[in-house]
């Protein structure tokens, strides 16, 4: 007699059909059966893989109370123990089929009743994935096209791919079509946790997902993200540069970076931004990308600003003339070009195992988003608490903050090395303090032949 090992899960399929499906030989053998009922979604308790306990379904015409599903589940339970149990004294370890049919007959089916999904394409699997997302955990557009990106590089990796073939080989083909279409490390690690996330679902769902798929590990090298900010000193120098009369569009694109650089807003708060969100308090508003509560004081740069474009009328009641993200970030380069931000910005990358180093004028590279990395740096910089930054800000947690408060730091050991020399600035102002009038005169001319020099 041999014990053949195995276990059982009882789920609802796309179809709110109760299924229990039957696993063994080490995973590699699985039978699913439907048990002829169907269970409302939202009295179904996943944990307990059974229907919540009291509640009643609705099956075609019929009502059916939840202790007929469970009586239902517990004999497709016994049958497929028994079934087990009777192979095991014959020393067989089942194939599918054999299963199928022994405990059909236990339960007095005469039709083979196979799960219909176990043949449902991939495609078909993915697009209830995506429609789960949006209903059951809010999905914004943003985070659905994401998920529909994974699914056009895995099909453009292999235009056949299906459950059957999406193993652990299949995940490296994958990572290798990444490297080759020439995609960064970082991007191809956040691709994988897309894909694995999709993969635990349909495990989630009863879906027969390979665990090598699950497992597989892409071990690439990523670099750490680089924080791009402007300085206060250069955040200063954009915010004071006069245009020409003819680039007016490119004063109203730094005027609108330099606001979200001075309130923390990103690019979908600003578009959004109404005279109604203006309170005594400050700004006022649910972010666009996580609904976040969130209050902003505003401080004196900010509000010459909003002063500028307080005659600005819209129909629909915004605060800014906003042009799309794309012009904007176009803009903002062309206009930190004029206005001289010109520091050098290396990014060093790997593409699998190739490393590259990129070195960019600061104003190649900026774009709306800088503006809130601006605020926070800044924020930091000064001394203010993280606490206070993350209440402007949305942040939820310090792990999300870490990159900035980093930063933040070596900004901050910056502007308090200003401390150094500070004897030699005394000494200075002291013996300023001992000059006469046509003396202090004389000092003030040479200085300034000095500066016009430099």
């Amino acid at each position: 007699m041999i014990d053949v090992k195995f276990n059982c899960r009882t789920f609802l399929n796309h179809r709110n059909q109760v299924v229990v499906r039957a696993r063994w030989n080490k995973k590699r053998s699985e039978v699913g059966f439907s048990i002829g009922l169907h269970a409302d979604p939202s009295k179904w308790n996943a944990d307990t893989q059974r229907p919540v306990r009291g509640s009643t379904h609705v099956c075609g015409q019929k009502r059916i109370p939840s202790r007929v599903i469970n009586d239902r589940i517990e004999m497709f339970l016994v049958a497929i123990k028994e079934a087990f149990v009777e192979f095991g004294l014959k020393d067989i370890v089942p194939e599918a089929d054999e299963l199928r049919e022994r405990v059909n007959e236990k339960v007095g089916r005469v039709e083979d009743e196979e799960v219909e999904q176990e043949e449902k394409p991939l495609k078909e699997i993915f697009d209830e994935f995506l429609a789960s997302g949006k209903k059951e955990r809010d999905w914004t557009d943003v985070v659905h096209y994401k998920y529909e990106q994974v699914w056009k590089h895995l099909t453009q990796c292999d235009p056949t791919v299906s459950l059957e073939t999406l193993d652990k080989d299949k995940m490296l083909e994958l990572k290798d079509w990444y490297v080759k279409n020439q995609y960064k490390n970082r991007t191809i690690t956040k691709q994988f946790r897309f894909l694995k996330s999709f993969l635990r679902w349909m495990k989630a769902n009863g879906y027969p997902v390979k665990e090598s798929a699950i497992d597989c590990q892409v071990h690439l090298t990523v670099t750490k993200k680089n924080v791009t900010f402007l300085t206060f000193k250069e955040l200063m120098q954009f915010y004071r540069f006069k245009f020409a009369p003819e680039h007016k569009y490119l004063d109203k694109a730094r005027d609108m970076f330099c606001f979200m650089s001075f309130t923390s807003l990103r690019y979908s708060d600003l578009a959004q931004l109404k005279r109604a969100n203006i309170t005594s308090r400050g700004i006022e508003l649910y972010t666009k990308k996580t609904s976040t509560p969130i209050t902003i004081p505003i401080i004196d740069y900010a509000q010459e600003i909003l002063d500028k474009y307080s005659s600005y009328q819209s129909p629909d009641g915004s605060l800014f003339p906003v042009p799309s993200c794309q012009k904007l970030n176009d803009y903002i380069k062309l206009a930190a070009e004029q206005a001289g931000i010109d520091r050098e910005v290396v990014n060093t990358y790997f593409i699998g195992t190739q490393r590259y180093d990129e070195v960019h004028k600061f104003y190649e590279i900026i774009g709306c988003h800088d503006g809130r990395r601006t605020f926070v740096c800044c924020s930091l910089a000064f001394g203010i608490p993280p606490a206070v930054v993350m209440s402007c800000t949305g942040h939820k947690d310090y792990q999300s903050m870490k990159p900035y408060i980093e930063v933040g730091n070596d900004t901050q050991r910056l502007e308090l090395s200003k401390w150094n020399g500070k004897d030699t600035k005394v000494g200075i102002i002291t013996a300023l303090e001992g000059l006469n009038a046509d003396q202090l005169e004389r000092v003030y001319d040479f200085v300034k032949s000095i500066a016009k020099k430099t």
